[in-house]
């Protein structure tokens, strides 16, 4: 239904499929038949949920002759606030890509609804019978209805589970509170509460789990305009400059191998003034010199109960380091909320490796792949692919033939979001609505309705998600009046507030809080890699998104390729500059034969010890790009010599221990010989007067 801002009436999802009418060709032509609500030309504009990923921000869909045209925030919702990131503004492109399957598939081949039903029902059936083991993997599922509708499938298998990963994990932080409060969670972080931030490694204003609510949150503490006025004090520690880096007020390089170390120091300076003995067994040096650890340590305690210490690292010890450093700060309750969780980054790393052991062995008869591509994603890129083609009944919900969805037996195309009923809760308490604003363009199936019918309970997704609305959401709410009233009110804001769900966390346990000291440094002539997403590509599952592939990076500014980030000292060591391929190879005695060439990219503000490359390229969805360079004069290839966008580094992240992190090990960094230049919007990062000109 139009946004509240609309003068016109509500609409019921059947006058939605008047929108438009398509051609089995895949064109489309303006109405058939025209609702008399709509005006040629005038745009009419439908409350939504952003489906580009996890953080579930509010849409305001613009809509003109029935097809959305521009996507933009929904000011009113309480968590983005009108913000929206680049990769959602961009995912309406997905929507009208010509190269979104249109139909099912059996074995590559274009098939029918019914055919595909048919045989997954007979195999499931006799899965069924001998209790063979059945797997459900998806990322985070921010919808309740999906969550419910997938549980309940599962529970006719005796021998199901359901596995959730993200390929950007945050799987540590919520470890590490089952650790220290007893409750696997996510808090929700309150930037807005906070008057000293100290971030190690996260990039929250970037890729760093819902950086637009955290954007918001960061402004509202950093606003001179505001009633009163208020500046919040941010330190960043990180290895490589992040987009949140470049905003701090102090900002520190460090090595990955010394963020814990330096998070120790500070953790025992805050225990003295907590009057609290920390056995730090004899630390190393502090990299970050000790009066600027001091200087930090009181304007800390001086904030006691408003500051914020968020951390990225993909390491259990180091986030319980990190909580103990709020509970000495009393942080929490404040600028952490327990009682309101954050739902957007659920994934379970251990979960995960167990399935993929469960994969090599042969003991997986049927696995659904939801919104997910582990065999791009995941370090084992050889053995994982050939371990899913053995899979029985192997099934992908991909809107795309990506590399997983190649190896799939069947492919059941979702819809786009745009054209889905869903429903989304990002944090505890803050539900919203996604309506479709467009029919579905071809002959996909959203994969609620897949659920029910292979269930025995065929339904609509619209009937599936009002009928879990009315027993499950309406209960939670304060509003008063009837459900019709409830559901047409949160259609038209396209939010609602409700009661949280309890949570059971326990007090502070300050048993697992260990110092994290000893870490092993590399080699004079290697490197720490650190694996980090960008702000466009993320993981890589929009890699087919031109948009995203032009967008230049805001601190590189470099467009299409990935790339090897040394710092100037580190590049000067190597004789290498711009555009020079390096060559990446593993080093130590357990590592995994992994090579990678790039080109160079010499960024300032980087460690001297560190190479980083960005995940989210290299995708199969990228070879569409091979063919749209000009043709004339001074043609230039669009992609790679592999004919994909970029080069795919996940082959090099490690699954070990139940975390998926960067490697642990070092790599070794040559020069090639070759060179492959870089598109760049700018070509200079610093202004400089010339030696020429300065007077001596």
């Amino acid at each position: 239904m139009p946004h509240a801002s609309s003068s016109f009436r509500v609409y019921t999802p059947g006058e939605l499929t008047f929108s438009l009418v398509q051609f089995s060709g895949g064109r489309s032509i303006p109405y058939l038949i025209q609702p008399e609500e709509i005006t040629p030309g005038r745009a009419l504009f439908y409350t939504s949920t952003c489906g580009g990923c996890n953080a579930g921000c509010g849409l305001l869909v613009k809509n003109r002759d029935g097809r959305p045209i521009k996507l933009e925030g929904n000011p009113d919702h309480l968590l983005s606030r009108g913000g929206l990131c680049a990769v959602g503004q961009a995912s309406l492109l997905g929507l009208y890509d010509s190269l979104r399957l249109k139909q099912p598939l059996k074995d590559g081949k274009p098939t029918t609804w019914e055919q595909v039903d048919r045989a997954i029902l007979a195999q499931l059936e006799s899965f069924h019978r001998d209790g063979s083991a059945v797997r459900w993997l998806t990322r985070t599922t921010t919808s309740p209805t999906t969550r419910a509708v997938i549980e309940s499938f599962l529970k006719s298998f005796p021998n199901a589970r359901q596995v959730v990963y993200d390929p950007l994990s945050n799987s540590a932080i919520l470890e590490a509170h089952e650790l220290t409060h007893g409750v696997r969670l996510l808090p929700q972080f309150r930037f807005e509460n906070a008057e000293v931030v100290v971030s190690f490694d996260a990039d929250f204003l970037g890729t760093w789990i819902s950086p637009v609510q955290f954007t918001r949150g960061y402004r509202a503490g950093r606003s001179l305009e505001g009633k009163p006025p208020r500046l919040s004090y941010h330190v960043q520690f990180e290895s490589c400059l992040s987009l949140t880096g470049s905003k701090a007020d102090e900002r520190f390089r460090l090595a990955p191998y010394e963020l814990g170390l330096v998070m120790t120091h500070l953790a025992a300076r805050l225990a003295k003034n907590a009057g609290i003995t920390m056995n730090t067994s004899g630390p190393e040096e502090s990299p970050v010199p000790g009066s600027s650890l001091d200087a930090l340590a009181n304007r800390l305690w001086r904030a006691h109960g408003r500051s914020l210490v968020v951390c990225g690292r993909q390491d259990v010890q180091t986030q319980a380091l990190c909580n103990f450093l709020n509970h000495l700060l009393g942080n929490y309750g404040s600028t952490l909320d327990l009682e309101h969780p954050s739902l957007q980054s659920q994934g379970s790393d251990r979960e995960l490796e167990s399935l993929v052991r469960e994969l090599h062995e042969g003991k997986v008869a049927a696995l659904f792949i939801d919104d997910l591509n582990p065999a791009y994603e995941l370090p084992d890129s050889e053995a994982l692919p050939e371990a899913l083609r053995r899979v029985p009944l192997l099934v992908s919900f991909a809107e795309r033939l990506d590399e997983t969805a190649s190896l799939a037996r069947y492919v059941c195309p979702d819809h786009h979001y745009l054209e889905s009923w869903s429903d989304a809760e990002p944090v505890s308490g803050i539900l919203s609505l996604r309506q479709p604003a467009i029919h579905h363009l071809g002959n996909t199936r959203p994969v609620l309705e897949s659920l029910a019918l292979w269930s025995g309970v065929p339904n609509r997704a619209y009937d599936l998600i009002r009928d879990y609305w009315k027993a499950r959401v309406f209960p939670r709410q304060t509003r008063q009046g009837d459900f019709e009233a409830f559901w047409e009110g949160v259609l038209q804001d396209g939010y609602v507030e409700v009661a949280a769900e309890p949570i059971r966390a326990k007090p502070f346990d300050r048993s697992p809080v260990r110092p994290v000291t000893g870490a092993p440094r590399p080699p004079a002539d290697a490197f720490a890699l650190v694996l980090y997403p960008k702000v466009g590509m993320l993981d890589g599952r929009h890699s087919h998104n031109p948009w995203l592939q032009e967008l230049p990076d805001p601190i590189s500014k470099v467009t299409w390729d990935n790339y090897a980030c040394l710092s100037p000292a580190a590049a000067g060591r190597l004789s290498v500059r711009d555009g020079d391929v390096v060559r990446l190879e593993a080093q130590g005695p357990n590592a995994q034969p992994r090579v990678l060439e790039l080109p160079t990219l010499v960024q300032p503000g980087q460690h001297d010890a560190v190479v980083a490359v960005a995940l989210g390229y290299g995708s199969n969805l990228s070879v569409r790009f091979s063919k749209v360079g000009p043709t004339w004069i001074e043609a230039r290839p669009s992609v790679g010599e592999d004919g994909v966008v970029g080069k795919n580094a996940a082959p090099f992240l490690e699954l070990a221990g139940g975390i998926l992190s960067s490697p642990r090990g070092f790599m070794k960094v040559s020069k090639t010989g070759k060179f492959r230049e870089l598109a760049s919007t700018q070509s200079h990062h610093a202004l400089k007067v010339p030696e020429r000109l300065w007077p001596r």
